[in-house]
Parts: C-alpha cells; structure tokens; sequence
C-alpha cells in the first residue's frame, strides 16, 4: 500500500506537471463505480480547470475551479500514471479504471488511475468536504506541529501495540506497514510493546524516528517492493527499498543477529529481537 512518501511524490509531481489544464473528458471503465456515481463524477470534473493538486495523509485530492474536488485514495494496488496520447494507447486496459484526458493550450495529457483489485476509491468532493475528511486524520510526524505530549497521552491510553497504534491512521496518519516497521527499529522499540508501556521519552523518540524514515522516504521518491505496485507518475520506482534498514532484511545492520519475522495483526512485521527487547519499559512509571 502507498504510503505518505509515495503519495506525497505523487501529489507533487501531479501538482508540477497538470495544474492549469483543463479536464476535457473523463472515460470510467465498465463496471468501475465512483462516488457518489459515475454521472454525478463526470459532470462535476469535464471541462473545469484544475488549480492545483493537494495531499491529505494518504489522499491525493485534485483542486478544480469551479470548486469539485477530485479525490484518489490508492488502497492497497492503487496506481496514478501520467502519459502521452500515444503511451496510453498502450497502457495495460486490465488494470485501468479511469481516464481523464487533459488539455491546455492544445497540448494534451492523459491521466490514468490503474486498481488491480479495486480497493482504491475515486470520488468528486466539494470544497467544503475538505475540513471533514482532515478531521478524520491524526497529526503528521514530519508535520511540524506535532506534539509528541498529546499524542502519548492519547496512545497510552489505547489497549493495543505501539504496531497496531501507529497503523490507525486517526491517532497518526501517513504510516504503514514498512515505515512503522522501520520507524520502531530505528527507535529501538519492539513492535508488540503495549501503548500503556511506552515512556514519553520513547515515545519522542519514536515520532523523531518516524519523521526521519519518511522524510528519507520522501527524499528517495519512496519505496517500490517486488510486486512493482507503486510507481510515480512516470512510471518509475521509487528507491527507498535500497536503503531499508529491517523491512524484508535477514540480518540486523547494527549487532548482526537475525532479524525477526512475525505477522502482528496480518502485517508482516521484522524486527531484531536483541535491538528492539520486549522488555524494554520495564521502570517507567
């Protein structure tokens, strides 16, 4: 599933490259349903010009001047792509759900949104939408505003693993699966530590790290595994899987030892069982 480095490239990159074109016809694959319907999507988004392109935790959200909003959340197989009229002619159709042909002053790009399995969502949002789904959303760790006080409060009072904790995306939003694996082992915390033993001290810890392993995310335009699932807008990978330091890693890089597999709440989850002890909390009330 793309995460906050893989969608905030998309979102930036979509920003530099289709803002001031105009959106001249959408096509929606048989069978694909938008919300709140197809027909209501299509109207509210042919013809307006798009104003610029925004990210809201893991939603890209496409600003329109008459006021809709398109909005795109990937899911699990979720992928935007963006191409000339001759590449997307040649695009893989099996995959693609919608297409939105753009123009501006003659010159066109086509916008493809692929689903494999049709987890993802396209819906057409009004402005005033916007507040809403942002209330929907913890703080950011790269958010400067984030407040590490407030926020341990609020997960040591949950019953769960600090794992399970950073996956709910209402505590903290833009984490998945690779970087809270990575944020824990770089924090030295083991993922199935309950929330009501972590430290205030660890848990600044954990959101520094947090912030550090998407930022590096974000700096190496995220992170492409085997499947080949995310790539950006152009269609290449992303480069953070090359410096994962525990995600699908056999060997601890910092004592050496063999790193830990578990499946914690079905997500595959590593971890060195020496670097990140279970016990690790033990004194801190």
């Amino acid at each position: 599933m793309p995460e906050l480095p893989e969608v905030h490239t998309i979102a930036k990159d979509l920003n530099d490259a289709i803002m001031g074109f105009s959106v001249k016809k959408c096509v929606i694959s048989s069978g694909y349903k938008t919300q709140p319907n197809n027909a209501v999507f299509i109207k509210a988004i042919e013809g307006s010009k798009i104003t610029k392109v925004q990210r809201i935790a893991k939603n890209i959200l496409i600003h329109l001047e008459n006021g809709a909003v398109i909005h795109f959340h990937l899911a699990m197989t979720g992928q935007i792509l963006l191409k000339t009229q001759k590449l997307a002619k040649k695009s893989n159709q099996n995959w693609q759900r919608i297409l939105l042909e753009l123009e501006k002053n003659g010159g066109k790009k086509f916008l493809i949104f692929n689903d494999m399995r049709m987890f993802g969502k396209a819906a057409v949002l009004k402005h005033t939408d916007l507040k809403a789904l942002q209330q929907k959303y913890g703080p950011e760790p790269i958010d400067s505003e984030m407040q590490p006080e407030k926020l341990w409060e609020v997960i040591r009072s949950k019953k769960t693993t600090i794992k399970n904790a950073l996956l709910n995306q209402s505590l903290i939003a833009g984490l998945g699966n690779i970087y809270a694996t990575e944020a824990l082992f770089l924090a030295g915390i083991h993922p199935e530590t309950p929330t009501d033993k972590i430290s205030l001290e660890n848990m600044k810890k954990l959101i520094n790290a947090a912030k550090t392993v998407l930022e590096e995310g974000i700096t190496h335009r995220g992170s492409t595994l085997p499947d080949k699932m995310y790539m950006d807008i152009f269609g290449n990978s992303g480069h953070y899987q090359e410096h994962f330091k525990i995600y699908l890693q056999t060997v601890c890089p910092k004592c050496g030892n063999k790193v830990a597999f578990k499946k914690i709440n079905g997500r595959g989850t590593y971890f060195c069982p020496i670097c990140q002890p279970i016990n690790q909390q033990k004194g801190l009330f």
